[in-house]
């Protein structure tokens, strides 16, 4: 009895070990240098380029190439307006949200980043934005913002760069196919990964056996 005990635990024990999260990193690095400004809470106070989420997980980090200031901001993940890519972003409701940036003055484009302080799981497959906002924040002078060849560092995802001068940021006055807008999102999947399944199965297995010897 307490064999099968013993085997039962350990294959429990295997199925805790495949819920295991891993960690995406999407990366739109600034491979053409200091190029969308200004950026901060006066004139362009929104800055949101598209993305496709790779796996169905949790955002843990968002970073962006900045360069400049003095200005506040946050980084921020809206879903489409509608629901649809072409429609652009809806900043009436931020999925993910960092806390404020406090202001600092950046000599050479420099990545920085932030621990989301609310995030969401987004999905996969789902086009979203990556947003930086200076909307009701404090400002000395704005940022100028890495830029991001379309569809290049391996990237094929046809993504867009769109900004808002609206004082509340709920509008958007324009877009652009390329360059888009230099920054990374990190997510954390619990979808297990193959060899997790695999071990998932091979406990279900064990356990079926020790059902089976005891019934």
């Amino acid at each position: 009895m307490k064999k099968h005990f013993s085997l039962a635990i350990l294959a429990v024990a295997s199925l805790f070990a495949a819920a295991g999260a891993s960690a995406e990193t999407i990366t739109k690095a600034p491979d053409i240098g200091n190029y969308w400004q200004p950026l901060g809470n006066s004139g362009t106070r929104i800055y949101a380029d598209s993305f496709i989420a790779p796996v169905t997980g949790t955002v843990t980090e968002l970073g962006l190439w900045l360069r400049g200031g003095p200005s506040d901001l946050k980084f921020q993940i809206y879903g489409s307006v509608g629901g649809l890519a072409a429609n652009g972003p809806d900043s009436s409701t931020a999925l993910v949200t960092s806390g404020i940036i406090a202001g600092q003055t950046l000599s050479d484009l420099t990545y920085v980043s932030a621990t989301p302080v609310s995030s969401a799981t987004l999905t996969a497959g789902q086009t979203y934005w990556f947003a930086a906002t200076g909307v009701g924040l404090s400002a000395i002078s704005s940022y100028n913002v890495g830029g991001h060849t379309q569809n290049s560092g391996g990237i094929v995802d046809n993504g867009t760069f769109w900004y808002s001068n609206a004082a509340d940021g709920l509008s958007f006055d324009g877009r652009g196919l390329t360059p888009e807008m230099a920054f990374q999102v990190t997510m954390t999947s619990a979808v297990p990964e193959p060899e997790s399944i695999a071990l998932v199965l091979a406990g279900l297995v064990v356990v079926a056996g020790v059902a089976r010897r005891r019934a």
